[in-house]
């Protein structure tokens, strides 16, 4: 035990020493264990699903109408269920709001409506009760709900008997059958309902508006059950040419269609974290070198005196060592916190990602920083012990920046080159986020609000059609409303429907085929809502005026001048040739300019704004815009609806600034984050320097006594020094460089508007390693320039 004390007593006597080895080794076992568990949870562990891998995503696909995927039928879901041979089952679902209002206050409740079968292809039984029954699933069946763990755990309090109690959902009561359990979805769902497709419904093949998901049968691959699909589709589009000819399928992994769009940004993220580890483990190993190269006579002397070899060696273990268990425990206790901070900034995870402390990844961590330091701590003490005391002692200063320092020089030196990739790509980070934020949004989100009523599918038309035209004639009689609408998604959400139409009077019959546009269905005053800019004809017809003649529609100008350039479109009449109203008509009333509809990384695509008619689209996205605070309307919205119909529960009030805030999410975590690590990395990189100027400074004393002996002046001194750091930092950038060429094809992958080789970023990453670099040679070469000569000769 003795031993062990007086190892903690020689580690008080250096508390900066210890303090900072202890600090940036619990730095680099705590980030990456937090980063890796949350790449774990996301990415590497399967869903929380039976036979996980045998889950597939399925959506339609025309490759001669350029549409990639579409959304599917539900009577070519039937076709598809009873005629492929590879899936156990294939099931449809789609998002709802609806309000509940079997409490004392009217509550929207996130619903998924889902086909027959839905609960055979997620193969999960229930928490309590059960699934849906054939049944129940059918047109005309019983009104059955089944709910998620959250509501089951918040209004019912995991009762086991919650089956049998009644939900008023748009003025119809449904029966909870059952409850599932935690892991089956997030917060994000709070029941499933059945879908009961009726007779024309399912006969109306281009009404295409379903999810879908399946279950492939064991031992069959998903290129085996695309080329199932696919013939089952080929002899689909024989027996139905109109509908089906030239259509198939697609089916992919529902784990990648999960984490996919975060799988760059983690990646990348990842990386930074496993550089900052390396750069962790280097700056520990370069200052436990530099202590014990600073202290190298002291274990001579020791051994000199009559120490034995395993004594003085096993002292310098005994430190090393209650360092190591110091730096350890901190980065347990850091991985903790990081994995619990984690978990509440990246709310849009996957449900199934919800990340945990990951013991392989924080094992790895601590033994790789236990390691270097039990690595770079026996070495110098093996030589300390080894040398001969006069040899030791009349080498001097001489030699510092030979190969004593060989290793601490290379440490320092990957450091530099590790941060110039990071602070490379915190910097290009830096500017896509800034190009993603300044983007030309094509309208104003300045003063305006908007916000969400409940309202079913499966409601009266007519009922909330009137609900539409009085709730917007109330809120432009709000003294300060400039105008109001609603939408089917608002823009830059990724929220997207795609049609094919043709446009009346082209030139050829080239020209006349069928044109990929993207839909939004919007109400007169929605566009000025908005902020977009009209550039020719007019607005839709009022809600009352809209449903009396042909279809009306506007036309995005990039719609303009991709199908139509050059000519007067207003007048024209569009037809659709996919969708829920084949051969329709609509007239383009107007021409509007471009907008970010699908997300704020996709350039303006075609798109064509259909005029709704009262209750086409039951809950839609209403829009205000303010002539002053938009704030200021956000509590009047509730009362307002309230005071229309009191059974509607009234959700999202948000400023659509708040909106495109949500959209930028992502990538503004990215960036903060591998803008930390590269802050953290040049921080790093300056202390390992710093370590080693010092310890050259210290081993070259004699050296620099004769030189200002001999006439140096103090200012030749610091350049001499200087110069030194000066060549390590040349080579640092030079190797950095060429990281971050390597790193080219992930970077790519998550910039916007920036190239890889960006030379501001580049010269911005070079020239803040520089400064940090320059101030941490700055006090060893101003101390060198203090050299006394005589002293310095006489110590020697």
């Amino acid at each position: 035990m003795k031993p062990w004390i007086l190892a903690r007593r020689a580690l008080a006597r250096r508390p900066g020493f210890v303090f900072s080895v202890v600090v940036i080794l619990a730095l680099g076992i705590g980030a990456n264990t937090a980063i890796f568990s949350l790449v774990d949870a996301v990415l590497l562990k399967p869903l929380p699903y039976p036979n996980p891998d045998r889950l597939v995503t399925v959506m339609e696909a025309s490759p001669s109408k350029s549409d990639a995927v579409s959304l599917i039928a539900p009577g070519r879901l039937e076709d598809w269920n009873r005629r492929n041979r590879t899936f156990e089952a294939i099931a449809g679902l789609y998002s709802e709001n609806v309000t509940d209002t079997s409490g004392a206050e009217p509550e929207r409740l996130a619903a998924r409506r889902v086909s027959p079968r839905y609960f055979t292809v997620c193969a999960t039984k229930a928490a309590a009760g059960r699934t849906f029954t054939s049944e129940e699933e059918i047109a005309g069946g019983p009104a059955s709900a089944v709910i998620s763990y959250g509501l089951w755990a918040r209004r019912y309090h995991q009762d086991p008997h919650v089956a049998g109690r009644r939900l008023i959902l748009g003025g119809k009561g449904f029966t909870i059958v059952g409850a599932m359990p935690k892991e089956f979805a997030g917060s994000a769902i709070d029941l499933w309902l059945p879908a009961q497709f009726g007779t024309g419904l399912l006969r109306n093949r281009e009404a295409r508006f379903l999810g879908g998901i399946g279950r492939m049968k064991p031992g069959v691959s998903i290129t085996q059950t695309q080329e199932d699909l696919a013939r089952v589709q080929r002899e689909l589009g024989q027996e139905f040419p109109q509908t089906d000819g030239g259509w198939s399928a697609r089916v992919g992994s529902l784990k990648e269609a999960r984490v996919g769009s975060y799988r760059q940004s983690l990646f990348l993220v990842f990386g930074a974290v496993a550089l900052l580890l390396l750069l962790a483990v280097a700056n520990v190993a370069g200052l436990v070198l530099t202590e014990l190269h600073r202290r190298e006579r002291e274990l001579a002397i020791r051994s000199s005196i009559g120490g034995t070899r395993a004594q003085v060696v096993g002292g310098v273990m005994r430190e090393v060592l209650l360092i190591a268990a110091a730096g350890v425990g901190l980065g347990c206790m850091l991985a903790q916190w990081l994995v619990d901070l984690l978990a509440t900034v990246f709310t849009s995870l996957p449900h199934s990602a919800s990340p945990q402390l990951d013991w392989r990844a924080l094992v790895f961590a601590a033994l790789s920083g236990v390691l270097a330091m039990l690595l770079c701590g026996l070495l110098p003490a093996l030589q300390a012990t080894r040398a001969n005391l006069a040899a030791l002692l009349s080498q001097g200063g001489r030699g510092a920046s030979g190969a004593r320092h060989k290793w601490q020089s290379a440490l320092v030196t990957a450091q530099i080159a590790l941060s110039v990739v990071l602070l490379a790509s915190a910097g290009l980070m830096l500017r896509s986020y800034y190009n993603l934020a300044h983007v030309d949004l094509g309208f104003d989100p300045a003063r305006t609000v908007t916000f969400h009523v409940g309202a079913a599918w499966d409601e009266d038309r007519k009922r909330v059609g009137q609900l539409q035209t009085d709730l917007l004639a109330a809120i432009e009689r709000v003294p300060g409303v400039e105008s109001a609408g609603f939408t089917n998604f608002l823009p830059t959400t990724g929220a997207t429907l795609r049609y094919q139409v043709t446009l009346e009077g082209l030139a050829s019959t080239e020209d006349s085929r069928p044109l990929t546009v993207g839909e939004r269905s919007i109400s007169r005053g929605y566009l000025r809502a908005l902020g977009a800019p009209l550039l020719a004809g007019q607005d839709c017809p009022s809600l009352a005026a809209v449903s009396q003649g042909p279809g009306k529609a506007l036309v995005s100008r990039r719609f303009a001048d991709v199908y139509a350039p050059g000519q007067n479109l207003v007048g024209r009449l569009l037809r659709w040739t996919t969708g829920a109203m084949p051969g329709d008509a609509m007239e383009i009333v107007g021409v509007v300019g471009d907008a970010r509809e699908d997300t704020l990384d996709v350039t303006a695509a075609p798109y064509l704004y259909v005029c709704l008619v009262p209750g086409g689209w039951p809950d839609p996205e209403y829009l205000v815009r303010t002539q002053g605070d938009p704030r200021s309307l956000l509590q009047a919205i509730s009362p307002i609806v309230h005071n229309i119909d009191s059974t509607r529960a009234v959700f999202g009030v948000q400023t659509l600034q708040n909106v495109l805030d949500e959209s930028l999410e992502q990538p503004r975590l990215t960036t903060d984050m591998l803008t930390f690590f590269a802050m953290a990395a040049m921080l790093l990189a300056s202390v390992g320097l710093y370590g080693l100027v010092s310890l050259v400074v210290v081993a070259r004393t004699r050296e620099i006594g004769l030189r200002m002996a001999l006439g140096a002046g103090a200012g030749q001194i610091v350049r001499h020094v200087a110069s030194g750091v000066a060549r390590l930092l040349a080579i640092g950038i030079v190797a950095g460089f060429f990281l971050t060429v390597l790193a080219d094809r992930l970077l790519r992958s998550v910039l916007f508007g920036v190239s890889p080789m960006d030379p501001m970023a580049l010269v911005g990453a070079v020239l803040a390693l520089s400064a940090v670099s320059a101030l941490a040679t700055v006090a060893p070469a101003r101390r060198a320039a203090r050299t006394d000569p005589l002293e310095a000769i006489r110590s020697e």
